[in-house]
């Protein structure tokens, strides 16, 4: 079976953002599976595109990515 070919993304986030990533990926985790921080943003894409399908929480994301855009452009002052 050929290999799955896997695109790669890099992003820039804050410390407050990776401290995030790392406590979501330990309350995934269990003491069978560990779950890594990258699978957490997977798992995000995918819950952030179905409830956009579903026409769910179209609001609140549009408010966190204005907060997001304003955090950035604090960090470039």
């Amino acid at each position: 079976m050929a290999k799955k070919e896997k695109k790669r993304l890099q992003v820039v986030i804050s410390e407050e953002q990776d401290a995030l990533l790392t406590r979501a990926a330990y309350a995934l985790s269990s003491p069978e599976r560990l779950v890594s921080k990258s699978e957490v943003v997977r798992l995000a894409i995918e819950k952030i595109a179905r409830e956009l399908e579903e026409g769910k929480a179209k609001e609140e994301l549009e408010a966190l990515l204005k907060h997001l855009k304003a955090e950035d452009g604090e960090e470039e002052a």
